[in-house]
């Protein structure tokens, strides 16, 4: 790629000469520079071919192999260099530590785009300047001077094709493998990827703002994505659906997840957030959380047993002491007999009304087991066992 760089005359970083006399010939010693030097002789040398990474009509070719024109313009190329005369050693040992003590080291996404470029680098960088995706507020201004946004996409990009991964083994081996990337399914993932955030749009389109939440951060972001992907591609979606339930359940979750909260499933996924965050099995357990919250809405069923063990413990964390309107009031009455319920729920059931077409924590009551034997008005959330 440096080849690349040359014949493309783009410029490269200066390089750091000595010049001395001695004897009545100079002398020039490389300070720093040496390596770049050392693989433009070996080129001009024929020790290597224009390979993988590289693109282009010159691909495979050694130096000599290039038609005259080409080769030309490889030695026109300009070396920008800076020259001290003279320099004592410890002059010599100063400039070359301030050179690389001061140079900002490229990071990993930016090596990528050197080494890796080709479609799934370019489709990255496309659908990282997406306005929906812009306004979620996710990115800083040093992430996108860095790249950081590209490579956030990747990740995204990856889990999309071959489910949830670990950032530091595989993200390099799709920008490889994807470098030509099937038109179908490529055109396929970019929809999918459009998609969820127009649902993103439609959730938090009426009450708050996705970028005043928990779920503007990478972690949070990253789960809340995938899982709303996986529903659609379930076939689920909240087309003709009251959003505003799951609004209000994802409201919660920002209130209450937090490495200190009294909410211990809520305490964990906060944790998840922060230790090992891109680990694939921290993504996972994330995923498996917020899912089964999303499907309240999405498939519009009871959740499953998984799901029942996470609206309890969030039921019962919040329902003594939350904000009005979020469906779990202080001191809630059961909606059958109208009888206050106190702060133990062991003898109650979570319910929704047969009305009701979304299943949220966030819409559905407390009421007491006893009544519910004499009402078939109320689907109910059983207890999982041993939870």
């Amino acid at each position: 790629m440096l080849m690349d760089t040359v014949l493309r005359g783009i410029p490269m970083p200066k390089i750091f000469l000595a010049n001395s006399v001695r004897n009545g010939s100079t002398y020039r010693v490389v300070i720093d520079g040496q390596q770049r030097i050392s693989a433009i002789l070996d080129f001009l040398r024929n020790k290597f071919s224009l390979e993988f990474p590289f693109e282009g009509e010159s691909k495979g070719k050694t130096f000599s192999e290039l038609d005259s024109d080409t080769r030309d313009k490889f030695l026109s190329y300009q070396i920008d260099f800076n020259e001290t005369l003279k320099p004592t050693d410890e002059e010599v040992r100063e400039v070359y530590a301030r050179v690389n003590k001061y140079t900002v080291p490229l990071t990993k996404q930016e090596l990528r785009r050197a080494d890796f470029p080709g479609e799934f680098l370019r489709v990255s960088e496309e659908l990282a300047v997406e306005d929906d995706l812009d306004e979620v507020g996710i990115f800083t201004p040093a992430d996108r001077r860095r790249y950081a946004d590209v490579e956030y996409v990747s990740e995204l990009l990856a889990a999309m094709i071959e489910g949830i991964q670990d950032k530091k083994k595989n993200l390099d081996s799709f920008y490889i493998r994807y470098s030509s990337w099937d038109n179908d399914h490529k055109r396929r993932i970019k929809t999918r990827f459009t998609a969820v955030l127009k649902e993103l749009n439609i959730i938090f389109g009426n009450f708050i703002d996705i970028s005043d939440t928990r779920f503007k951060q990478k972690a949070d972001f990253y789960t809340l994505f995938l899982v709303i992907d996986e529903l659609l591609s379930e076939g689920l979606s909240t087309k003709g659906k009251d959003s505003s339930h799951l609004e209000a359940d994802l409201e919660i979750l920002h209130e209450y997840i937090r490495p200190e909260s009294d909410i211990s499933i809520c305490a964990e996924y906060a944790i998840k957030c922060v230790s090992q965050a891109n680990s694939a099995s921290s993504r996972r357990w994330r995923h498996s959380f917020l899912k089964p919250i999303l499907a309240g809405t999405y498939a519009g069923r009871l959740p499953d047993n998984q799901g029942a063990r996470i609206f309890y413990r969030i039921c019962e964390g919040v329902s003594v002491n939350v904000p009005t309107g979020w469906g779990c009031p202080t001191n809630p009455v059961c909606p059958v007999c109208d009888d206050e319920i106190r702060e133990k729920f062991d003898d109650c059931k979570r319910v929704w009304h047969r009305s009701e077409t979304v299943y949220q924590v966030a819409n559905s009551q407390w009421a007491h087991s006893n009544c519910l034997g004499n009402s078939n008005d109320w689907l109910v959330l059983e207890r999982p066992k041993n939870d």
